[in-house]
């Protein structure tokens, strides 16, 4: 074989190896996958999705249940199990962005995203907003807010009313007896709290409404 022939037979070579990488890693490669269009077609499959956490529970096991939405308008259930839980290096908020790996499954018709490792997991948490720019255009909208409890009042059926308050800015938070009841934690005034919701009008007043004891944290004691 010739000097010529052997150089166009290396440089064949060297082409399907460059290939062969570059679709190996086409392959490997993230791709995201809008959340509307999952379906039944998609079970079993592994998929990369990413969205707002609009919806949380905390099992009394550890396990955390998130609900997803992304710009397709699209919700997802993604059940992050205790054990994949205690590897993560930091909690998932209600509103944080989630980015998950995982493989599709259907549980009771509902379509789910599971995540096999706290790896498969990548979060960026969304900053509270601001008392003062929060108004009735906001109504049925979830927000986070960061502020301190001037006032605490429990009401009927065993419901509480928070005060919260931001420099000259003020909010109520509504919370329901059976958030209560499901244990919050100890709450004083003076207390900086961070509290997650859906804001609402009670009797023509703007207030956040609690869905979730896990969506209550003291930031700093009075």
């Amino acid at each position: 074989m010739d000097e010529k022939t052997m150089t166009k037979l290396s440089l064949l070579c060297s082409l399907t190896g460059l290939a062969a990488i570059y679709a190996a890693a086409m392959q490997v490669r993230p791709t995201m996958t809008p959340i509307a269009s999952l379906d039944n077609e998609f079970v079993g499959l592994q998929v990369t999705v990413s969205g707002q956490v609009v919806d949380s529970y905390e099992h009394p096991d550890g396990h955390l249940f998130l609900k997803l939405r992304d710009n397709s308008g699209g919700v997802v259930s993604v059940p992050v199990f205790a054990r994949v839980r205690a590897e993560l290096s930091e909690p998932i908020e209600f509103l944080d962005i989630v980015q998950v790996a995982g493989e599709v499954t259907l549980y009771k018709g509902e379509l789910e995203v599971i995540p096999r490792g706290a790896g498969d997991l990548r979060v960026v948490h969304t900053a509270p907003a601001k008392l003062s720019s929060l108004s009735r255009e906001h109504v049925d909208i979830p927000v986070k807010v960061q502020a301190t409890i001037v006032e605490r009042e429990i009401v009927g059926g065993g419901s509480l009313i928070l005060t919260l308050q931001e420099d000259d800015s003020q909010l109520l938070v509504f919370v329901p007896a059976w958030v209560v009841e499901d244990g919050l934690p100890e709450l004083h005034v003076g207390n900086v709290v961070c509290v997650d919701g859906w804001l609402q009008l009670y009797n023509d007043e703007l207030e956040l409404k609690l869905g979730a004891p896990s969506h209550l944290r003291v930031v700093e004691a009075a």
